[in-house]
């Protein structure tokens, strides 16, 4: 699928919200796989509500819009004003100081409850790590990742 036709599809849910003059810019780029990543860039900063529900929300609904007109799934990534890829290199940086301290005292650590998509990327950061391992318990919307020295 064509992610000018997403862009376009996008463009067009924001202006029925009310947001069309403040969604300045809506970029579609493709990865390296077949996922697309769309940056929306203006006043739009109400979309991401508290701790990007509202995004993960307006995400799952826009994927919803699309396989309905278009009859197949797109798999992209919505992110407004970069507070996406903010916060991942902030759970980056949690996470090696999180690493580090594990690998100084031996003790495990537990990380702040997360998305599945973010504990996802805590398991492959570490994954290079033969000295740590990783593991998600508990329950959602509470599971997290505990980083455990490797026995």
């Amino acid at each position: 699928m064509d992610p000018e036709l997403v862009k376009q599809e996008i463009k067009e849910m924001f202006e029925k919200m009310g947001f069309g003059p403040e969604a300045e810019s809506i970029e579609a780029h493709q990865g390296t796989t077949s996922r697309f990543s769309v940056r929306v860039f203006g006043e739009a900063n109400m979309l991401i509500g508290e701790h990007g529900n509202n995004l993960s929300y307006l995400e799952h609904l826009l994927k919803k819009i699309i396989k309905k007109k278009f009859g197949e799934n797109f798999k992209f990534t919505l992110d407004i004003n970069d507070y996406r890829m903010k916060r991942l290199e902030d759970l980056k940086q949690d996470v090696k100081a999180a690493a580090k301290e594990v690998r100084l005292y031996k003790k495990e650590v537990p990380l702040r409850p997360m998305s599945s998509f973010e504990r996802r990327i805590v398991h492959l950061l570490l994954a290079e790590y033969p000295d740590i391992t990783t593991e998600s318990i508990g329950q959602e919307p509470d599971r997290r990742v505990v980083i455990k020295p490797y026995p």
